[in-house]
């Protein structure tokens, strides 16, 4: 008896710890590139237009904006395996755009637009929540055709 409650108990434990491991394991195998965010903006910046940008706004602005779209993003719900439209990519982009509304950011008009920050931000400076906040397929469902 005592050795059968002393491996629910270690199963418990251990399903208990799985979930922050796993979301550690996800920070670390994630990290945050702010130079890539920078290089990325450059090249990619401008989304009427295939040409880099010529002058970027300043970094720090750019950073402290890339931060304020990752702070938003992480109030987002997990998505896990909610395959809903409003879990997709698209959808969580539309919502963040409708939510700065026409504010401008620091460098004004210039270019680039909040809409590329918030992109290249949760790609390059939180990709780890943006990772957590993907749908996922269920783990025992048949894989698609």
């Amino acid at each position: 008896m005592r050795k059968r409650l002393r491996v629910v108990l270690g199963l418990a434990v251990a399903g208990l710890l799985a979930v922050p491991v796993a979301v550690l394991g996800v920070h670390v195998t994630h990290p945050r590139d702010e130079d890539g965010y920078l290089t990325y903006l450059k090249q990619y910046g401008d989304r009427q237009s295939d040409e880099p940008l010529q002058v970027l706004p300043p970094t720090a602005d750019l950073i402290a904006e890339g931060d304020t779209a990752c702070d938003w993003l992480r109030e987002q719900p997990y998505a896990l395996w909610r395959h809903d439209a409003k879990y997709g990519e698209v959808a969580i982009h539309q919502r963040y755009l409708r939510h700065v509304g026409d504010r401008s950011p620091k460098w004004g008009n210039a270019l680039p637009g909040l809409g590329s920050v918030a992109g290249a931000a949760w790609g390059y400076l939180c990709p780890a929540d943006r990772e957590l906040r993907q749908p996922r397929r269920h783990p025992f469902a048949p894989k698609p055709d």
